[in-house]
């Protein structure tokens, strides 16, 4: 496989770059502030086969999620490899990352959580376990039902084994 990764500043430029029209994330049940993210895509040779977005918030942390691979493609740990070349992107790898986990499709809460782990993400229980990033309000926002809010705060996302 010769795999590359493209980082695309707008939803319409993802668009673009899968060859079709797309969903945006709060169309997929994630919080509505997720649709002003960056994409980061997954190309092997010149077809795109996964993509993650990242929401930078401020200095102490980011947005990331809304990650899709296409079928076919799953179950060969594409989904990790995307995951870590976004957290480790320079202008990520100080920053604490906070994901809502929302499997659509065939994902599994399982396997997503399974994943997450693997990357050193903690899960928020409560508003105390994140007050220290995002103000109440934005938290009771991105707070879902069937939903899981996680976050990452070390430096570099390596899998941890």
């Amino acid at each position: 496989m010769n795999l590359h990764f493209d980082y695309i500043l707008t939803h319409e430029g993802l668009e673009k770059a899968w060859g079709s029209k797309l969903p945006r994330a709060s169309d997929k049940g994630y919080p509505g502030i997720f649709d002003k993210a960056c994409y980061w895509v997954l190309f092997e040779d010149n077809m795109p086969i996964a993509y993650t977005s990242s929401l930078r918030m401020n200095s102490d942390y980011a947005f990331v999620g809304n990650t899709y691979v296409r079928k076919g493609w799953r179950g060969k740990g594409l989904h990790t490899l995307l995951l870590e070349y976004r957290n480790n992107a320079p202008h990520m790898t100080n920053i604490s990352k906070v994901t809502v986990i929302n499997p659509i499709e065939e994902s599994q809460m399982s396997h997503l959580v399974k994943v997450v782990k693997k990357l050193g993400y903690t899960k928020v229980n409560s508003l105390k376990d994140i007050e220290d990033l995002m103000p109440e309000w934005l938290y009771n926002s991105i707070v879902f039902e069937g939903q899981q809010i996680w976050r990452n705060d070390i430096k570099s996302d390596r899998i941890h084994r």
